[in-house]
């Protein structure tokens, strides 16, 4: 755990205050885009700079923040979260839906995490407050907008294919926290933590174990698995997928 984590408690009344507005704000988005901009390319591209310019901003504020500073082991987007908010800007000019998926399901997983269960890797001062609530009430919402005002739906087996993929990244990325942490250490002692692949994340989460590495893994993989296919029987409920005008169910 760096200095400049941290972790915001249930018992604080600012915890409640960002997280009733989150999801107020988001809701309220859903609904507008259903009923006032359904198919609007306009719309749509305006809500991907606006994810895009959410992480842009946020490495802004490493660069220039004077009680943060830009560094490689702490800065780079390589989050699932970070990762996830350019993937669904993006994806709003592409209607990729490969990464609508990937994006889609780790998004929403990792966001509704981090706001219920916040760590602020940078600080909390209230433009870095704001900001990490933001973006990952957007992480969590905007999926949602894409799913139900411009069609994109979770494809047959998508949720397996994800768990493929960020298994696959995190082991990549793994591979990088140690090239960092073991050949290029920060003079300053901070850990390249990124995807929490090196060591486990201080949140106050009852799926983060205080078990050495790599046993910690082990459990918030199984979490994950159980978020998938979670999520892909809500998407099936309320979301219907067709395959050869047969709905898809719950588990496929």
């Amino acid at each position: 755990m760096s200095e400049h984590d941290v972790i915001i408690a249930a018992s604080e009344p600012r915890y409640w205050i960002m997280m009733l507005g989150c999801t107020a704000l988001g809701l309220s988005g859903i609904r507008y885009f259903k009923r006032h901009l359904q198919d609007n390319p306009i719309a749509r591209k305006r809500l991907g700079f606006f994810m895009i310019g959410l992480q842009g901003l946020d490495l802004l504020l490493a660069v220039f923040h004077p009680d943060i500073g830009f560094s490689i082991h702490r800065s780079l987007p390589l989050h699932f979260c970070g990762l996830n908010a350019l993937l669904i800007g993006f994806n709003c000019f592409w209607l990729n839906r490969a990464v609508f998926a990937f994006s889609g399901f780790m998004g929403i997983i990792g966001g509704a995490h981090s706001l219920l269960t916040p760590q602020l890797p940078s600080g909390d001062d209230w433009p870095l407050l704001l900001l990490f609530y933001v973006k990952h009430a957007a992480l969590v919402f905007v999926p949602i907008i894409m799913a139900r005002s411009y069609g994109l739906t979770f494809r047959r087996w998508d949720w397996i294919r994800t768990y493929g993929w960020a298994v696959g990244l995190s082991m990549v990325v793994m591979g990088f926290n140690a090239i960092l942490n073991l050949y290029f250490p920060h003079p300053g002692g901070a850990i390249a933590n990124y995807m929490y692949v090196w060591e486990a994340p201080v949140a106050d989460n009852p799926l983060v174990f205080d078990w050495a590495w790599p046993w910690y893994l082990a459990p918030l993989h199984v979490a994950l698995l159980a978020h998938l296919i979670l999520l892909n029987a809500a998407f099936r409920k309320w979301s219907p997928a067709l395959l050869n005008g047969e709905r898809l169910r719950w588990f496929e």
